[in-house]
C-alpha cells in the first residue's frame, strides 16, 4: 500500500492554534478565579508545611497507589487503571499536539524509548477502557446510594477519556497499514485494529487519520478544560495539592483557639473567610464517591447530616458567591447567604457525631469534622446558639465538674471498701487512675471502676485516684463548640496535675483518653497516658495477671471511635478478651471502620429525635453474630449499647473489657 503522511493543512493548523490558545486562555482565567476564591481564607497554621520529604511521599502513595480508594478492591483497581493511564498518555497528548504542528515530533525521539513507550500507550489505552468501562457500568447500571444518580458531567468524562483511547488506536492503526509508523511492531493492540483499514483506499485512510486526530485533541482539551471547570474533576489538580497540605497533627487534636487574642473580631466560622485556605481547597478536592457517607452513621440512619452533601453544598456556596465576596475585599456592598443557617443547616451541624469515620475513608483526607467543630463554636461562642439539652450539661460541667450536676463529694464514693488510695495522700505513685465522670457517677460504669481496681491490686500496682480533685475533662464541651468551658476546665486540670508525681495515667475513657493524650499538651500538659485495655495487656504480657479462663463465650467487641479511629487502639482489647476466654466473634463493621455508637461529638448529652436511633442500629449489628456478650471499652458506648440491646428485647449483658478479666481472675 502506497504511504500516507499525516499533516494537518495550514488552515488547519491556524484553527487549531487558535481553538489550543483560546483554550490555554480559559484555563488559565478559571484557574486563577479558583485561585483567588481559596485565596478569600484564613492563614493556614506552620504546621501544614512541617516535612516536606515525608508529604511528598504520602502525596505520591495516596495519588499515585490509591491507597484509600483500594479499600474497596474492584472500584479502587479500576480508578487506578485509569489514573495511571492519565499519567502514562501525558506524553502522548504533548506528542500529538505538537505533531499536528511539526510534524514527527517525539519528545522521546525516535529510539528504543520510543518504542517502549509505544508499546506500553497501547496497553493502557486498553486499560483505561477497561477501566472507564466498569466504572460507566458500577455508575449507570448498578447505580450504588452513595454516587450521585448518573449525571451528564460523569458521562462525559467517561465518553471522552475512553473516545480519546480509542481515536489513539485508529490513529496508530491507520499509521501501521499505510507503513508510516515508525515502531509498527511495538503498537501491539494498534496492529489489531490496523487489520480493519487493510484495503480502504489512500482518501479514506487520509480522512480516518484526520478525523482520529481532531478527536482525540478536541476530547483531550475538553478533558483538561474540566479541571477548572466547576465539577468533581477539580480534584485531579486540587486533590494532590491538598494531600500535600494535610493537617499533620494528631487527628484527635482539635485546633487550640487563642480566646484572649484582643485583635481576633469573631471565633469560631460563620462565613467562608473564616475557613482557612486548605479547608476552603478542600472542596475542590472532592471527588464525590460517598464514601464519607457510606460510613456516616448520621446519614445511615437518617439524620440531617449528610458529609457529601456538606462538602457539595460549601463548595457550590463557594463557586457562587465567592465571586462577590472578592468584590467584597474592594470594598463593594455584596449580600450572600448565610453559611450557617441557609448553606449548612443548623439540624446538620449538631447531628454529627465525631465519630471520623468520613475522614478515615476518605480519599482525599477532607477534614469534615474541624469544619463542623469550627461552625459549632461560632454558635456557642459568639450567638450562644446550641442544643437546649446541652445547656444542663455545660452548666454542669462549668459549676460541678461533672456533666450531671453531681456533688463532688461524690466522686468519689464508687471506691468505698476497696482501699482505693488517693494522690492526696500518697503524692507519687506509678500509676495515677483517671476514672472519669461516667466512672465515678454513673451505676453502670462504676462497677467498670471497681473491676478496673481489682485488676490493678492482683497485679500489685502501684496507684492512686485523685477523687475529689478529678474534674469533668469537657471533652464533650469541646466536640460542641463550647471551647471557653474546654479550655477553662483544661488549665484547671493541668494546674492539678502539677501537684503530683507520676508516671502515666491510666484512663477507661477513649474521650479522657484522647484529651489527656492528645490536647493537654496544647496547654501545658505533657503526660503518658495508657488505655485501660493496653495497660491490661501489658500487665497479662508480664505475667503479672493470673486468670481462670476455662469458659469460652462468644464474645462481639464494639470497637469506640475515639478508641479504635482516633487512637489506633484495636488488637488490645482483642488480646485480652482471648486472654480471658472470650471467643470474637466477627462483627460486619469493626476495627478503624467500625460504626459509632451515636453518642461523640457531645451527643451523648443531646436527644436523638430524628431517624432511627445509631445506638439502635449498631446494637442490631452486634447482635446478629449470635454473640453471648458484648465487649466495649468506653464507658460511652456501655450505656448507648445498653440501651440499644434493651430496645431490641435481647437480654444479651453489654460488659466492659475490665469486668470480663476481673471476673476471671484468680
Amino acid at each position: 500500500m502506497e504511504k500516507v503522511e499525516f499533516m494537518l493543512s495550514l488552515v488547519e493548523k491556524i484553527v487549531f492554534v487558535i481553538v489550543l490558545v483560546g483554550s490555554i486562555a480559559w484555563f488559565v482565567q478559571r484557574g486563577r478565579l479558583l485561585v483567588q476564591l481559596v485565596g478569600l481564607g484564613a492563614d493556614d497554621p506552620d504546621e501544614r508545611r512541617d516535612n516536606p520529604g515525608g508529604r511528598l511521599v504520602e502525596v505520591l502513595l495516596d495519588s499515585l497507589l490509591q491507597r484509600k480508594t483500594l479499600r474497596k478492591p474492584w472500584v479502587g483497581m479500576l480508578h487506578l487503571l485509569v489514573v495511571w493511564g492519565f499519567l502514562v498518555f501525558s506524553v502522548n497528548t504533548v506528542n500529538h499536539f505538537a505533531g499536528g504542528l511539526l510534524g514527527g515530533f517525539n519528545m522521546l525521539g525516535h529510539g528504543g524509548l520510543a518504542a517502549a513507550y509505544g508499546l506500553v500507550s497501547d496497553v493502557f489505552a486498553v486499560l483505561v477502557l477497561v477501566g472507564v468501562i466498569g466504572l460507566a457500568f458500577r455508575r449507570f447500571v448498578v447505580r450504588p446510594e452513595s454516587l450521585a444518580r448518573g449525571s451528564v458531567e460523569s458521562a462525559v468524562v467517561f465518553l471522552f477519556i475512553g473516545g480519546a483511547m480509542v481515536a489513539h488506536l485508529i490513529y496508530v492503526g491507520v499509521e501501521i497499514v499505510t507503513e508510516t509508523s515508525p515502531h509498527p511492531g511495538a503498537h501491539i493492540v494498534s496492529a489489531l485494529v490496523a487489520g480493519a483499514f487493510v484495503g480502504l483506499g489512500e482518501d479514506t485512510l487520509g480522512i480516518l487519520m484526520h478525523v482520529a486526530w481532531w478527536s482525540s485533541a478536541v476530547m483531550h482539551l475538553v478533558l483538561i478544560g474540566l479541571l477548572v471547570y466547576p465539577t468533581k474533576h477539580q480534584h485531579l489538580i486540587a486533590g494532590p495539592i491538598k494531600l500535600y497540605f494535610k493537617r499533620n497533627r494528631h487527628r484527635g487534636n482539635l485546633k487550640m483557639m487563642d480566646l484572649e487574642d484582643e485583635e481576633a473580631e469573631t471565633f469560631g466560622v460563620a462565613k467562608l473567610q473564616e475557613f482557612t485556605r486548605m479547608q476552603l481547597l478542600d472542596h475542590y478536592a472532592c471527588i464525590e464517591c460517598g464514601r464519607c457517607n457510606d460510613f456516616c452513621p448520621t446519614h445511615n440512619s437518617g439524620k440531617a447530616l449528610h458529609p457529601k452533601s456538606l462538602i457539595g453544598d460549601i463548595k457550590e456556596h463557594l463557586l457562587k458567591d465567592g465571586p462577590a465576596l472578592l468584590k467584597a475585599k474592594e470594598g463593594e456592598e455584596v449580600l450572600v447567604p448565610a453559611l450557617i443557617g441557609e448553606v449548612v443547616t443548623l439540624d446538620s451541624l449538631w447531628a454529627c457525631t465525631t465519630c471520623g469515620a468520613c475522614v478515615e475513608h476518605c480519599p482525599m483526607g477532607i477534614e469534615h469534622v474541624d469544619k463542623i467543630t469550627d461552625l459549632r463554636r461560632n454558635q456557642v461562642l459568639m450567638e450562644g446558639a446550641f442544643p437546649e439539652q446541652a445547656q444542663n450539661a455545660f452548666r454542669g460541667m462549668e459549676t460541678a465538674a461533672n456533666p450531671w450536676s453531681l456533688p463532688q463529694a461524690e466522686r468519689g464514693l464508687w471506691a468505698e471498701g476497696l482501699e482505693v488510695p488517693l494522690m492526696a495522700e500518697k503524692q507519687e505513685v506509678d500509676i495515677l487512675y483517671w476514672v472519669g465522670c461516667s466512672g465515678s457517677y454513673d451505676d453502670r460504669n462504676k462497677k467498670v471502676s471497681q473491676s478496673l481496681v481489682k485488676i490493678l491490686q492482683s497485679a500489685g500496682v502501684d496507684f492512686a485516684i485523685l477523687g475529689e480533685e478529678e474534674r469533668c475533662t469537657c471533652e464533650s464541651a469541646r466536640r460542641l463548640g463550647n471551647e471557653m468551658l474546654f479550655q477553662t476546665a483544661t488549665m484547671e486540670i493541668v494546674e492539678t496535675l502539677k501537684q503530683y508525681k507520676f508516671n502515666r495515667i491510666l484512663v477507661q475513657c477513649p474521650h479522657c483518653l484522647n484529651t489527656l493524650a492528645n490536647e493537654h499538651p496544647d496547654f501545658g500538659g505533657d503526660y503518658e497516658v495508657v488505655h485501660h485495655t493496653d495497660y491490661i495487656n501489658e500487665l497479662m504480657r508480664a505475667g503479672k495477671l493470673t486468670l481462670n479462663a476455662t469458659d469460652k463465650v462468644s464474645t462481639a467487641f464494639h470497637d469506640s471511635c475515639y478508641l479504635a479511629r482516633y487512637n489506633d487502639i484495636v488488637e488490645s482489647p482483642r488480646a485480652v478478651l482471648h486472654a480471658a476466654g472470650a471467643e470474637i466473634k466477627a462483627v460486619a463493621r469493626e476495627g478503624k471502620s467500625g460504626f459509632c455508637c451515636g453518642a461523640g461529638g457531645g451527643r451523648m448529652w443531646l436527644e436523638e429525635t430524628e431517624g432511627e436511633a445509631i445506638n439502635g442500629q449498631r446494637a442490631a449489628e452486634l447482635l446478629a453474630t449470635d454473640a453471648k456478650q458484648v465487649g466495649t471499652a468506653c464507658p460511652f458506648c456501655m450505656t448507648m449499647l445498653t440501651d440499644g440491646v434493651k430496645a431490641t428485647g435481647s437480654e444479651v449483658p453489654v460488659r466492659d473489657v475490665a469486668e470480663i478479666v476481673a471476673e476471671q481472675l484468680v
